[in-house]
């Protein structure tokens, strides 16, 4: 009962940058932070860049060069965040809040060296921890940090997700991710008006969702919070009744097989044609695509009656663009645009059988083609034309009564 007494008086709340858009919900997340102060809290804020700064940095970049060095641009980005904390901090302090921002450096954020796309190696939360002993509420700011030599970095897509749940993972605390939708739904609702808002969600099931298309969280914070057992909880922005959003948690096996249906969008094949069974020869291949920074989503191969291999990779538009740049002129390379990625999470899909005949029949029944089947202990992915996208989402909601 006392740890259970100690992690609610100890939050990190995240608000997004539709939850810090304008002067007026800045000031009310004040008056938020206010009350909980006054409810004995101990309360760090990390915040996102503004609205839509985040883009109108990078054209501002693009303005300049259509290849802007990589180092000045994370400089640049981090720019977007630093402005929200310090507006937030000054909204709390002229009401009587004592606050103070923090930059990712200044929040003893390590990171690794990939600029974009950088790791948290560590946090010194010792700058942290004793504004909090001083009574304050901590403005951290989100997606950014340092290499050891002090060049800043950020985290890439979701990375204030990251920072909030390593800052709780680092200190104890209770993580609360506040956005403009109300919790994890079973389908995105914008595709299939009918999904319904789950109360909870294992982290399993959740980093499933993330990794195959739910944008709602980064998969790394989820993975982070499962690691380190943070409890983690999503929901509006300064709604304070949390059991109107969703708490992803530990959770034992239940009767229902799927749990929610995720898409990814801008899906890409590419194949590679009788290229040489070696492996000095493809282990070339798979290190220029590593080099590029990128992580494929599957990977297939099979040889022909040649003996030579073929291989099936799946990633995003974007990465199989990278790949076509810059191996299009080494290896046989097929480019085919136009997919998505459609996937059914559950933690009961190892303990119900007769799931994937079941999806495969709805398909056929409704004469959507699906080029890919693959599946883990909890989920089932496929990938289909970008043009079936909502009639099969819709279909199999319907089917599985999500």
């Amino acid at each position: 009962m006392l740890e259970l007494e100690r992690l609610i008086m100890n939050i990190v709340e995240k608000y997004g940058g539709t939850s810090v858009g304008t002067i007026e919900q800045i000031q009310a997340i004040a008056q938020h932070a206010k009350a909980m102060k006054e409810k004995g809290h101990n309360l760090v804020i990390v915040a996102s860049a503004m609205g839509k700064t985040t883009n109108k940095l990078i054209e501002l970049a693009h303005s300049v060069t259509n290849n802007p060095n990589k180092r000045e641009l994370d400089s640049l980005l981090s720019t977007g965040e630093q402005q929200t904390i310090t507006l937030l901090a000054i909204a709390m302090n002229s009401i009587g809040v004592d606050a103070i921002s923090l930059t990712g450096y200044q929040a003893g954020f390590l990171t690794s060296k990939h600029h974009s796309r950088a790791l948290i190696k560590d946090i010194d939360t010792t700058t942290i921890q004793s504004h909090l002993d001083q009574g304050k509420v901590v403005v951290v700011a989100g997606f950014q940090g340092a290499t050891e030599y002090g060049d800043i970095t950020t985290l890439g897509r979701g990375g204030s997700d990251t920072t909030a749940v390593a800052i709780a993972a680092k200190l104890g605390y209770q993580c609360h991710i506040f956005t403009d939708v109300a919790g994890v739904y079973t389908i995105d609702p914008r595709l299939y008006t009918r999904a319904k808002k789950l109360k909870s969600i294992s982290y399993e099931e959740m980093m499933q969702m993330a990794c195959l298309g739910a944008g709602v969280l980064e998969t790394r914070s989820v993975e982070l919070a499962s690691k380190y057992n943070v409890p983690l909880f999503l929901g509006k922005a300064l709604e304070t009744d949390l059991e109107k959003g969703t708490w992803i948690m530990h959770k034992e096996l239940e009767d229902m097989p799927i749990t929610g249906l995720s898409v990814k969008d801008d899906y890409a094949i590419m194949r590679f044609m009788h290229l040489p069974n070696d492996g000095v020869y493809l282990g070339k291949l798979f290190k220029m695509i590593s080099d590029l920074n990128i992580n494929l989503d599957t990977i297939s191969q099979q040889l022909d009656d040649e003996g030579l291999a073929n291989f099936t990779l799946y990633c995003s538009e974007e990465q199989s663009n990278q790949i076509m740049e810059h191996a299009s002129k080494e290896y046989p390379i097929h480019q085919m645009l136009g997919y998505i990625k459609l996937s059914l999470v559950g933690l009961g899909i190892s303990t119900h059988s007769g799931i994937a005949s079941k999806v495969l029949n709805i398909l056929s029944e409704n004469n959507i083609k699906y080029y890919m089947i693959t599946s883990s202990e909890i989920s089932i992915s496929l990938t289909i034309e970008k043009k079936d996208k909502v009639r099969a989402v819709q279909t199999l909601g319907k089917a599985f009564d999500l």
